[in-house]
């Protein structure tokens, strides 16, 4: 008797403990992924020796696998142009995404690998193009706006494996900031 009297109560409460996980950690876990598509900015001299900053959009999407652990996929195009020279550089990276909840905002943290194609044309000179691998570490934050829309604002260490170093540069070294802002769908 005394054995059913200390059993009910925790299969009760066991049974509680397995119906309230799932739910407390759906209610944590309640967006899948994201998509974004903003404005994005890289520093100078990041591709081509003596090239201005570029301006461009990116992209990207990111799917959960765990509540704090996803995958994201990145798409960027940069170009800049003047009278006489023009650049496009295309991007697009792969890896995984950290994302921690704080109240309202959600932080994230992402390292990113995978290949760049620039092409540039001076008028005097022949066109010139190369393929090398990219690179990306950094983060951002997503701001509330509107049922699942955010804006969000990112910063990033930004790299490919021909990018030219102080040497070839006389001294200055090539800027590695990549900066964005634009809105992000929560699904």
């Amino acid at each position: 008797m005394k054995l059913r009297r200390r059993t009910g109560p925790v299969v009760a409460t066991l049974l509680m403990f397995v119906f309230a996980v799932p739910a407390w950690s759906k209610a944590r876990r309640k967006d899948r992924g994201d998509v974004y598509l903003g404005f994005s900015y890289v520093g100078a001299n990041l591709y081509n020796d003596g090239s201005s900053r570029m301006k461009g959009w990116q992209a990207a999407a990111h799917f959960r696998l765990l509540p704090l652990l996803g995958v994201e996929g990145d798409f960027a195009h940069y170009s800049t142009s003047d009278s006489v020279f023009s650049e496009q550089v295309t991007t697009v990276m792969f890896g995984p995404r950290i994302t921690a909840p704080a109240g309202a905002l959600s932080f994230f943290a992402h390292g990113l690998a995978g290949l760049a194609h620039q092409n540039a044309n001076l008028t005097t000179y022949p066109y010139v193009d190369y393929d090398a691998v990219s690179y990306a570490f950094g983060g951002g934050v997503d701001i509330p706006v509107f049922r699942g829309w955010k804006f969000r604002a990112t910063a990033d260490y930004l790299g490919n494996s021909k990018a030219p170093t102080a040497a070839d540069l006389g001294g200055l070294a090539p800027s590695h900031l990549r900066i964005g802002a634009g809105v992000a769908y929560h699904f």
